[in-house]
């Protein structure tokens, strides 16, 4: 049995429509704090709370291989995934995955989340349990769910302090399909691997992308780290969104996303969205229709 959790959230789910496509229905359980909203998709399901650890023993059981989900910025993250870890080790599960971020092992990387993950992966390796480890490099959609992309076709100025940055943007739906494959087919047991778009882009890249994709002409706009979050106010970018984006520019411009490796089409067979792939599928969302 393959079991997902986080399966009604939009990553889950999407790794549970890739999975559909490899293995017969029978074999996926998807794991969620609301089954009823997982229910649609046509496999069993199962109650999972990771801030209940009591539920996880019984929700794991069985588990050939088990997806456990990376949570969000929850203080206390890394103490409820080690929790999930103990109950896989429990019981008895075969495989477990787990959904990381790039490049989250090597020391002084600055990115908040990375010690959580960091730590979350050692305490995996650690357990005795075959693992696998999805480092995933950032998902192209944050420049629409955070609106920068949709304010800067708009006022036709991407502003800018990541400076020659590069990022190895993958779609959130590679993503799924590449962690998909490792359930379905296993095969990268022990192995922590780095998973990325086809290529990495700077911000100049971006707002070239941008204009291709939405016919309207994107200027990229050199800033430094001071006028980066008053020019995203300026746009109608939402304060603690500006302040965020602006903050992450300076470790974008150190290098920490610019990595670029041939997971996705090793793992799945396909290849990887390109950034304007990406946004051409997203025209509608950019051009504001």
């Amino acid at each position: 049995m393959i079991v997902v959790s986080g399966a009604s959230g939009n990553l889950g789910r999407r790794i549970v429509e890739h999975l559909l496509q490899r293995v017969d229905a029978s074999r996926v359980t998807a794991l969620s704090r609301t089954p009823d909203k997982a229910a649609d998709l046509g496999v069993g399901t199962r109650f999972a709370d990771l801030a209940d650890p009591g539920s996880l023993i019984g929700a794991f059981d069985g588990a050939e291989r088990l997806l456990i989900m990376s949570l969000g910025p929850v203080p206390q993250r890394l103490s409820l995934q080690t929790e999930a870890i103990d109950a896989a080790v429990k019981a008895g599960v075969g495989h477990v995955v787990y959904t990381s971020i790039v490049r989250a092992g090597e020391p002084g990387n600055p990115v908040r989340v990375a010690a959580d993950h960091r730590d979350t992966e050692r305490i995996l390796m650690e357990s005795g349990l075959p693992f696998t480890v999805l480092r995933f490099n950032t998902w192209p959609e944050m420049w629409t769910l955070a609106g920068i992309a949709p304010c800067a076709v708009a006022a036709g100025v991407l502003p800018s302090n990541t400076g020659q940055g590069r990022v190895g943007y993958i779609t959130r739906d590679d993503s799924a399909a590449v962690a998909a494959a490792v359930l379905a087919e296993g095969g990268s047991s022990g192995q922590l691997l780095e998973v990325t778009g086809p290529e990495a882009v700077t911000d100049a890249d971006i707002a070239a992308a941008l204009t291709e994709a939405t016919g309207r002409r994107v200027r990229h706009q050199p800033v430094s780290d001071e006028e980066m979050a008053p020019a995203l106010l300026a746009q109608g970018v939402p304060e603690p969104i500006a302040l965020g984006w602006s903050a992450t520019g300076a470790t974008k411009r150190d290098g920490w996303f610019d990595i670029t490796t041939h997971a996705v089409q090793r793992l799945t067979g396909r290849s990887p969205a390109s950034i304007t792939e990406f946004f051409t599928s997203h025209r509608e969302e950019l051009l504001g229709d």
